[in-house]
């Protein structure tokens, strides 16, 4: 396999993406506030201003337009590039036997990306919101689209379920300063795209660079001082499809050395899990919903610390890419290799206890 050319296929697709993303990222702010999709000021906001929430359109428009448009021209020349580039035609004619799970996914996301929009302009119930994000998951194992580690299949169902709605109030809750949640996501989807093409997974390491470029272009409008925010309709369609395509992922074979490659997408996603359940930890402990906003997630204790919006987002980017990096090479790690780096996780996570805990501790002084 010419892994150079996969490489400059994925390059161009998270070009693409880029380049596309930027592009959108400023037209939904006139639309926006057309529609009334607007962030006003909250004690729980740290932005100064209101601001367009309907940034997720760019990107999710930008990643859909890319992996259907280059399906497309591959499906249409396929005979030429079977003929010219066998490595990668080979793989082209093997697509619609893949169409249900992929089509899966990308309907699911596209429905979370609707509700997320709705929920931007009307402020739906968490009830609700929660209801329907679990109806747009169970269509996922149906598909094939399912973890496949328990014994019997329900229960790999249920932990899809689980796993993607999960995920999509993780990155909903983490959604809180500029450029951070775009920013995690597209480590993550580069993180996962490495770990894909490392397995021999192009059609998935493909997917993933289309969507890291689209959260590159549409970061240079979201980094701080942020033009537009993503809105509930990126981070849903970012948790939806994140997920999702990690199930997707072949963590481990024949010849893994260790069990522990199972823990890759926990690893990888490991720091918006973390500030998730310390922040619904915090909630249940003082008695306040478990659903209601508040300014108890890292990236505010880090605020609190005297640190600037971008100062906080860049750390969080660095500790989010450090766990990541490490979780790459766990398929082909030996026992002891593994260990270490779950060793090495752990206490990451643990300078970023001793982090909220300084800064809660400057709070009450």
């Amino acid at each position: 396999m010419n892994h150079w050319l996969w490489g400059l296929c994925y390059s161009v697709l998270f070009v693409e993406s880029l380049l596309l993303a930027a592009l959108f990222a400023p037209l939904t702010i006139p639309l926006a506030h057309r529609l009334g999709i607007v962030a006003g000021l909250g004690a729980r906001h740290v932005h100064k201003k209101p601001t367009t929430t309907l940034g997720g359109l760019s990107f999710a428009g930008a990643f859909f337009l890319v992996v259907l448009g280059n399906l497309g021209l591959a499906l249409l020349f396929h005979t030429y590039l079977r003929d010219h580039y066998p490595a990668i035609g080979q793989y082209i004619k093997n697509i619609p036997s893949i169409a249900p799970p992929i089509a899966a996914v990308l309907l699911g996301a596209f429905s979370m990306w609707i509700l997320g929009a709705v929920d931007d302009r009307f402020a739906l119930g968490p009830k609700i919101k929660l209801a329907l994000m679990i109806l747009a998951a169970l269509p996922l194992p149906l598909a094939g689209v399912a973890i496949g580690c328990f014994p019997y299949a329900w229960m790999g169902a249920a932990a899809t379920v689980f796993w993607v709605v999960f995920l999509m109030n993780s990155l909903n809750f983490l959604d809180n300063m500029d450029g951070l949640t775009g920013g995690i996501s597209m480590i993550a989807s580069i993180a996962f795209g490495l770990v894909a093409f490392f397995a021999g997974k192009w059609f998935m390491a493909a997917i993933f660079a289309a969507l890291a470029g689209s959260l590159a272009g549409f970061l240079i409008h979201n980094f701080h001082p942020a033009k537009l925010f993503m809105g509930d309709n990126g981070s849903l369609f970012l948790g939806y499809i994140i997920a999702a395509l990690s199930i997707q992922c072949n963590y481990s074979d024949a010849n893994t050395p260790t069990v522990l490659p199972m823990f890759t997408p926990l690893i990888v996603l490991g720091v918006p899990i973390f500030d998730t359940v310390s922040v619904l930890w915090i909630r249940w402990r003082a008695g306040k919903p478990l659903m209601q906003g508040d300014k108890n997630h890292f990236s505010h204790r880090l605020l609190d610390l005297g640190m600037s919006q971008r100062q906080a987002a860049l750390l969080i980017y660095f500790l989010t890419a450090a766990v990541a990096l490490g979780a790459i090479p766990l398929r082909t790690a030996s026992l002891s290799g593994a260990c270490a780096i779950l060793l090495q996780t752990a206490l990451v996570f643990l300078a970023i206890y001793h982090i909220e805990r300084a800064a809660q501790k400057k709070i009450k002084e």
